[in-house]
């Protein structure tokens, strides 16, 4: 599983911001939280360790855009199911001061 958040309002990655994954069901595993690298971009479960059910993953956006310049969001919970554990998964998130939208990738 992995993820990419891209901060629209400095055009580049959110490098540095905190984010988390747990599996709600059936397992309830929390994973520790990791910084993004540089480019905005981390492995949040290695391929091999995925399995089907419930996740949920954490983007600190409060922290990070506290940092970087203001803005109106804290935690930005991503609930999403996973029907077969050998399929790769993505989760970009695009991030704006007051929006921000977040889809399946590829």
């Amino acid at each position: 599983m992995t993820t990419h958040v891209l901060d629209v309002m400095r055009g580049t990655g959110a490098g540095g911001m905190m984010v988390s994954v747990r599996h709600i069901a059936p397992a309830g595993r929390v994973w520790p939280a990791i910084a993004l690298d540089a480019g905005g971009r981390a492995t949040l479960i290695e391929p091999g360790h995925l399995i089907a059910g419930l996740y949920e993953i954490l983007f600190d956006a409060g922290s990070y855009q506290v940092a970087q310049q203001p803005g109106f969001f804290t935690d930005i919970p991503v609930r999403f199911k996973v029907d077969d554990g050998t399929m790769h998964v993505h989760v970009p998130l695009i991030l704006s001061a007051f929006g921000y939208t977040v889809y399946r990738g590829g």
